[in-house]
């Protein structure tokens, strides 16, 4: 398959795999939920690479739909993660059941809420106009001359994606703080999806990188589910009488085993950090070695 047509099917399959889970994901369906979030968050990291011979308004009209819906599907897929975790420390009997009951009733009951948000903003109409943009993107004739070539913006991408995960990290440090190990997560993520691209690109089987890297957004991803629930525990324990100092201490306690695991995946955070600095490092001297030759021409 030429390239060109690769970067077509590529874009479509990702367009599937979104339209294909938000069926399930309107229903309420947690799992779906997720692989739509999921595949919104691919096909928009895909956009620019496998979109760059469409011209400049397209793309633009059809990152910015596929941006509100990863954003109408984020609340009600963060909301689905605090459920899971406070099930998962029932399970365990790591906490007070009745601690973990507020919690869950709140929670509960602002999942419903997101929800109708999520389907007043992707509606029908809404995912119709989206499949109309990308097959403007997708269209090899959407703009005049040679197609761009995707793996060679792919390389640049990641690139690029791999120096602010670096810059991620530093500005990290060694010391726990929640919001900047967020933003570690975070460029992980958008670094792995263009690995996945290029890959896929590429026809490649090494999966090293992105094993590392899946890890790592794994771990720092649970640890930014744990502060969520600290955070929603806190404003659960804010509401309470000021008399109910059981009910208050009960609270305390499942705040204490959050933040004693957000402890423990800091520091293995921390022991990886020095081969993820690494995994940046290549990434970057690779897309900055392919940039030569077009340099110097």
């Amino acid at each position: 398959m030429e390239r060109s047509a690769l970067s077509v099917a590529l874009l479509r399959q990702r367009l599937v795999s979104l339209l294909n889970a938000m069926p399930a994901a309107q229903a309420g369906d947690e799992t779906s939920v997720h692989l739509a979030r999921v595949a919104s968050r691919r096909l928009r990291s895909a956009l620019p690479v496998l979109g760059a011979s469409a011209d400049e308004d397209t793309l633009d009209r059809a990152e910015r739909r596929v941006r509100r819906i990863t954003r109408a599907l984020g609340p009600v897929r963060e909301l689905d993660v605090t459920l899971l975790l406070l099930a998962e420390l029932e399970g365990k009997g790591a906490a007070v059941p009745r601690a973990i009951a507020r919690v869950r009733a709140v929670v509960t009951a602002e999942r419903q809420a997101r929800r109708r948000d999520m389907l007043d903003e992707i509606t029908p109409s809404r995912l119709n106009k989206l499949c109309k943009r990308l097959v403007k993107v997708a269209a090899p004739d959407s703009l005049p001359g040679a197609q761009a070539d995707g793996l060679a913006e792919a390389i640049q991408q990641a690139g690029a994606r791999a120096r602010k995960l670096r810059a991620a990290i530093e500005y990290a440090g060694g010391i726990y703080l929640a919001d900047r190990l967020h933003r570690v997560r975070i460029a992980a993520k958008k670094l792995r999806y263009c690995l996945e691209l290029q890959r896929e690109l590429t026809h490649s089987r090494a999966t090293a990188r992105l094993n590392r890297l899946r890890t790592q957004q794994d771990l720092l991803g649970r640890m930014h589910d744990l502060e969520i629930l600290i955070d929603r525990t806190r404003g659960v324990q804010e509401a309470l009488p000021a008399k109910d100092r059981r009910g208050m201490a009960e609270l305390d306690a499942l705040v204490r085993v959050l933040e004693d695991e957000c402890r423990e995946g800091h520091a293995a955070y921390m022991r990886a950090r020095p081969s993820l600095l690494k995994l940046c490092d290549s990434v970057i001297e690779a897309a900055a070695a392919a940039a030569r030759p077009t340099a110097a021409a």
